[in-house]
């Protein structure tokens, strides 16, 4: 028979003992961390949030969401995030980096990165930062990526906190609460999609405080040039912040700042939603999702057309129903479209005629046919859409 433990047995309680009531030790524990996380919350927070006769004020002029353009493309796709958060009613600034060769003098009606370089401006408020853009170099076949410009968030000392957002993203919801972060230098959510341990942070999504000589050592570094491989798959941004990071970066949850969007075509969802033994559920996930990303490789991005065959064969599978309809297609389908409605109403763009599936499923070049870099997107109509 098993012997009763000590807290099991019958205590004595003398009549002059009033019962008292005691959190669990569990309970007391969490409520000591949650006031502490609380009192380091307002410390790291006092100079940005003041309160006057019970009203807070939040000094919005400390934090800025930053984006970069490299082409008319990655352009669009910023002021559709700009758009997005002046309809979430964000008040922190918005600073758009972008190549110094461009300028916002419209000439013509289809001067398009001209007219929404002057929409960022003057409808969106965005702070427009023109750069020479950053650029890693291959070290041997001469490949180049121009996505480390998004390093230039780090130049924004005069911002006690930015958000860099990748473009070739939708955003769901409002991502303010961000800025009240306790302080670190970075906060970054994981690539739950990657198999290898530990996942590594994913750059789609970062909290900075900015930093003028983490910049330096950055550009150091991007100018020493890196692997032809990485530099070729646009992933060097991410390997440098790895190597950086790693180890001391606030890791934020990916469920719900990170879902990608093949997340809807997979039959296991168990990474996304941390448990084997968790119930998928498409419109509950797309619902909670804070922001989602365009990856369905090789599929193009949403800018693009899709071939037909293409669509045939990565469409979410319902199932095993090529033919009929579930919320995983409808979500994901809907995704695509709205961006390219999104598109069209405001950039006045169309979308890249599709490349030919054999050549991207067979992997020639396949980069610049999903990503669209090299194409000029037809434009939709000749009216300016500044006036």
């Amino acid at each position: 028979m098993r012997r009763k433990r000590s807290d099991e047995l019958p205590r004595y309680v003398s009549e002059s003992e009033s019962p008292s009531f005691k959190l669990p030790r569990r309970s007391r524990i969490y409520t000591a961390l949650g006031l502490l996380l609380l009192y380091f919350i307002v410390q790291s927070n006092r100079k940005r949030i003041t309160e006057d006769d019970g009203i807070i004020h939040i000094n919005w002029s400390s934090f800025a969401y930053s984006l970069y353009a490299t082409d008319s493309a990655t352009l669009c796709h910023a002021v559709l995030i700009f758009d997005a958060l002046a309809k979430f009613g964000s008040k922190a600034d918005r600073v758009l980096f972008y190549p110094d060769y461009w300028d916002t003098e419209i000439r013509d009606s289809k001067d398009r990165d001209s007219q929404l370089l002057v929409i960022a401006r003057d409808k969106y408020k965005v702070k427009l930062q023109p750069i020479q853009l950053l650029s890693v170099e291959g070290r041997t076949q001469g490949t180049w990526d121009k996505s480390v410009t998004k390093f230039m968030a780090f130049s924004l000392a005069y911002y006690d906190r930015v958000v860099a957002l990748d473009s070739d993203i939708t955003l769901l919801q409002s991502l303010d609460e961000l800025f009240f972060l306790p302080s670190t230098p970075i906060a970054m959510p994981r690539a739950y999609w990657y198999d290898t341990r530990p996942r590594p942070l994913t750059s789609l999504l970062m909290v900075i405080k900015p930093d003028l000589d983490e910049f330096a050592k950055f550009k150091k570094i991007i100018k020493d040039g890196a692997s032809d491989e990485l530099v070729r798959a646009n992933k060097f941004d991410m390997e440098l912040l790895n190597d950086r990071f790693a180890d001391s970066a606030m890791v934020l949850p990916h469920r719900p700042f990170a879902l990608l969007t093949g997340e809807f075509r997979r039959h296991n969802h168990s990474e996304y939603l941390g448990s084997l033994d968790a119930k998928w559920d498409a419109e509950k996930v797309y619902n909670e999702a804070k922001l989602i990303h365009f990856s369905d490789w090789p599929l193009p991005k949403p800018w693009i057309m899709w071939p037909y065959e293409g669509l045939a064969e990565i469409q979410p599978d319902c199932g095993g129903s090529q033919d009929g309809t579930c919320q995983e297609r409808q979500i994901w389908k809907g995704l695509y479209e709205d961006f390219r409605q999104r598109r069209k109403d405001i950039c006045k763009l169309l979308s890249v005629p599709a490349p030919e599936w054999r050549k991207i499923r067979g992997g020639q070049d396949p980069l610049n046919e999903i990503e669209g870099a090299h194409d000029d997107a037809p434009q939709d109509g000749s009216a300016s859409i500044t006036g």
